[in-house]
C-alpha cells in the first residue's frame, strides 16, 4: 500500500503543478477605452519622419532603464540604437521600460498601444496597426518610437510579446490635417484588415 500512496501523491503533485501553470491568469493592465483614448497607453511618443533620412525596416523591441537616464538631449530613437549596443545591467530597485520602434508607415496610417496584459512574468502588449486605404497623390513616411514603463518588478526572470495586429480605414477624424497631427488624429471607420499579425519579442532579468 505504501508505494501506492507514493504514487497517488507525485501524480496528485504533478497534476496540481499542471493545473497551476495550465491556470495562470492573465491580468489586463491597461487598455483603451475608446476612439479619445488611442495613443494614451504609451508614456511617451517620437514619430521620426522618412525625410530625415532615417528608414526603420522592421520593428525592433528592446528592455530600457528608467527614462531618467537618457542623455540628455538624446531622442527615444537614438537611445535604441545606444542601448542595442551598450545592453545595460538592469539595477535593483528601478523600473523597467520597453522601447518599440515600428516598421516605417505612410502618413495617412496610424498606430497604437490597444491593451497592456500580464501573465505571470510575460508581458503581453498588443498594438494596432492601421493602414490608409485611399489614394495617395504625395507620400511621405514615418515611424514610430513608443515608450512603456512596466513600473518595478519583483526579482526573476521576465518576458515580452509586443504583437502588431493589422487594421485598415478609409476616413481619418480631421482628413485635411493628416500629416500634422500623428498623435490626435485617428481613424473613424477602422477595421480587421487581412495582412499578417507580427510578434516580436524579447526577455530581461530583475536583480
Amino acid at each position: 500500500m505504501k508505494p501506492f500512496r507514493l504514487t497517488c501523491l507525485l501524480g496528485a503533485l504533478a497534476g496540481a503543478a499542471l493545473l497551476s501553470a495550465a491556470g495562470e491568469t492573465t491580468e489586463l493592465v491597461k487598455a483603451v477605452k475608446d476612439h479619445a483614448g488611442r495613443g494614451t497607453l504609451s508614456d511617451q511618443r517620437q514619430l521620426v519622419r522618412g525625410d530625415t533620412g532615417k528608414w526603420s525596416g522592421t520593428p525592433a523591441l528592446l528592455h530600457a532603464p528608467p527614462l531618467a537616464r537618457k542623455p540628455a538631449g538624446l531622442s527615444l530613437d537614438d537611445w535604441i540604437d545606444e542601448l542595442a549596443e551598450t545592453k545595460p545591467m538592469p539595477q535593483p530597485g528601478d523600473d523597467h521600460w520597453l522601447l518599440f520602434r515600428t516598421r516605417q508607415l505612410d502618413d495617412n496610417d496610424r498606430v497604437w498601444i490597444e491593451t497592456i496584459e500580464r501573465r505571470g512574468r510575460e508581458f503581453i502588449v498588443t498594438m494596432h496597426e492601421a493602414i490608409w486605404q485611399g489614394k495617395y497623390f504625395k507620400t511621405f513616411t514615418y515611424y514610430e518610437v513608443s515608450a512603456v514603463n512596466l513600473g518595478k518588478l519583483p526579482p526573476g526572470d521576465y518576458s515580452v510579446k509586443w504583437i502588431v495586429k493589422p487594421r485598415v480605414f478609409k476616413q481619418l477624424e480631421k482628413p485635411r490635417e493628416a500629416q500634422n497631427n500623428y498623435q490626435t488624429n485617428w481613424p473613424t471607420d477602422d477595421e480587421a484588415g487581412s495582412a499578417k499579425t507580427v510578434e516580436v519579442t524579447a526577455s530581461f532579468s530583475v536583480p
